[in-house]
C-alpha cells in the first residue's frame, strides 16, 4: 500500500493554520484511494500558542519544532527519514480544495518516472490563478522562467515544482538532496530542484485539476521587507542560473554580458546591481556545485518537452516492476 505525507512548514503560523487545517482533514476524509495518508506540522518558529491550536484541534496531526529556523530548508531534515513513498509539501498560508489528493496520489502511484505534481494555485477567494505552468527560455546569456498567462486545463509539463505547493516522490527528493541551502535564506531552491530532477530524466507536472488556495507571500513577507525580498529573488536567479544552466554556450554568453548587465542595473535598479554583487560573491560556490553534479539529460533535450501536454498509460504489472526497480 502507498503512503503519503502532508508535510506543512509554519512560522507562528496559528493564524495562517486556523484556515489550513480543516482544509486538510476534510481533503483527508474526501480521499478515495488506498494511500495511507499521514500529516506532520514542522514548526520553525517552535511557537507554543501554534502548537496548542494544532494538537487541541487535530490532534490526529503529527507536530514538531524544527532545530533551528531555516525556513524551507528545515525540511531537509525530516524527510530525510521519511518513511512515506510520496510527500505533499504545502506551506502554511494554504488551503487545500476538497478533491486535491484524489488528483494527486493516482498520478504517482501510475507514473513511476514522476518527480513531483505542481498545483495550480488560486488567490485565497478562488477568483482567479494566481500560477500555472512554468516555462523558461535562453537569451543571451540569461534564463528567463516565467508563468504562462493562459488558464490551463489539460495537465502539462513544467519547469518547476513549487516548493511549498506540489507533491513530491520522496526517494527522488533525497536522491537529489532535498533542497540546495545555496539558495538560504529563501527563493528560487524549487527552481533549481526542478531543473537538477529534468536533467537526471525525471519529470515535473502541473496538474490544474488539482487546486490550492494562497494568500500571496503571506509567510515570507511577514519576515522580509520588500527591498531585501527583491534582492534576495534576483540574487538567487542568478545562483541557479550559474549553477544549473546547460545549455550549449551558455556560460560564456552569461560571462560576456555580465559586464553590460552590472552596468545596466547600477543605474537602473540598484536593488538588481546589489542582488548580482551578492551573487558573484557566492559565485564559486555556485560553480563547485555545477562541477559536482552528474547530468543525464541535457537541457536542449528536456527543455522543448515544458507546456507539452503530459499523458502516460501503464498497466498493474508494469507500475508493481517499476516501483521495485526504484
Amino acid at each position: 500500500m502507498a503512503t503519503c505525507t502532508i508535510l506543512i512548514l509554519t512560522y507562528k503560523g496559528k493564524h495562517h493554520l486556523e484556515f489550513l487545517l480543516p482544509t486538510v482533514k476534510e481533503a483527508i476524509d474526501n480521499y478515495r484511494g488506498n494511500a495511507e495518508i499521514d500529516v506532520l506540522i514542522v514548526d520553525n518558529g517552535c511557537d507554543e500558542i501554534t502548537r496548542q491550536y494544532s494538537i487541541s484541534n487535530f490532534p490526529q496531526f503529527r507536530y514538531e519544532f524544527s532545530p533551528l529556523n531555516d525556513y524551507l530548508f528545515s525540511l531537509n531534515h525530516f524527510i530525510r527519514d521519511m518513511k512515506a513513498e510520496y510527500l505533499l509539501m504545502l506551506n502554511d498560508d494554504m488551503k487545500m480544495e476538497l478533491n486535491v489528493l484524489n488528483e494527486l496520489v493516482p498520478m504517482m502511484e501510475n507514473d513511476p518516472s514522476l518527480f513531483a505534481v505542481s498545483c495550480r494555485i488560486m488567490d485565497f477567494d478562488g477568483t482567479y490563478t494566481a500560477s500555472g505552468v512554468r516555462m523558461a527560455t535562453y537569451s543571451k546569456g540569461w534564463l528567463r522562467n516565467y508563468y504562462l498567462d493562459t488558464e490551463e486545463t489539460a495537465t502539462k509539463y513544467s519547469l518547476y515544482p513549487g516548493g511549498g505547493a506540489a507533491i513530491f516522490r520522496t526517494a527522488f527528493f533525497n536522491e537529489l538532496e532535498g533542497f540546495d541551502t545555496l539558495f538560504r535564506p529563501a527563493y528560487c531552491e524549487d527552481t533549481d530542484l526542478g531543473m537538477r530532477a529534468w536533467q537526471q530524466g525525471w519529470k515535473v507536472v502541473y496538474h490544474p485539476k488539482a487546486i490550492l488556495y494562497h494568500r500571496e507571500g503571506g509567510t515570507i513577507k511577514d519576515q522580509f521587507k520588500q527591498d531585501r525580498l527583491e534582492q534576495m529573488i534576483f540574487k538567487n536567479q542568478v545562483l541557479c542560473m550559474i549553477k544549473n544552466c546547460r545549455y550549449p554556450g551558455f556560460m560564456g554568453r552569461f560571462l560576456l554580458l555580465l559586464p553590460y548587465r552590472l552596468l545596466y542595473n547600477y543605474f537602473r535598479n540598484k536593488n538588481l546591481y546589489k542582488a548580482m554583487i551578492m551573487a558573484l560573491k557566492q559565485y564559486s560556490q555556485a560553480r563547485g556545485k555545477r562541477g559536482a553534479s552528474k547530468v543525464k539529460v541535457s537541457d536542449d533535450k528536456w527543455m522543448p518537452l515544458l507546456n507539452g501536454s503530459y499523458s502516460f498509460q501503464v498497466n498493474k504489472n508494469e507500475r508493481k516492476e517499476a516501483r521495485e526497480s526504484i
